[in-house]
């Protein structure tokens, strides 16, 4: 497993996601209520930019066709129910973000 350094806690606000590449790796963080999620950047649909999609509680609506997921879990929470997008551990240390990716479980 490695350790990325992604952020500032300050660059992303409560509310907020943005999209980050880690070694080819498409990732979306999002701020909800103080938390960080990282999470597959990548619909499973089409492949559409989650992270420029619209972030509502916990809840990420990709903006090319509405699939929705739960960024806690990844879960898919509309139709089709039980396809899941990749979660990744999110660590603050010292106000910096960090994602943590186990390398073996993505190939």
């Amino acid at each position: 497993m490695e350790r990325f350094k992604v952020c500032h806690r300050s660059e992303l606000p409560p509310g907020s996601m943005r999209y980050i590449d880690i070694d080819g790796l498409p990732i979306g963080l999002a701020n909800v209520q103080g938390t960080i999620y990282a999470f597959s950047d990548s619909c499973r649909h089409e492949g559409g930019p989650l992270s420029a999609g619209v972030l509502i509680e916990h809840t990420v609506t990709c903006p090319w066709h509405g699939w929705t997921y739960d960024v806690r879990s990844g879960k898919s929470i509309v139709p089709p129910v039980g396809l899941r997008i990749a979660t990744y551990p999110v660590e603050i240390i010292d106000d910096d973000v960090y994602v943590v990716i186990d390398w073996s479980s993505e190939n």
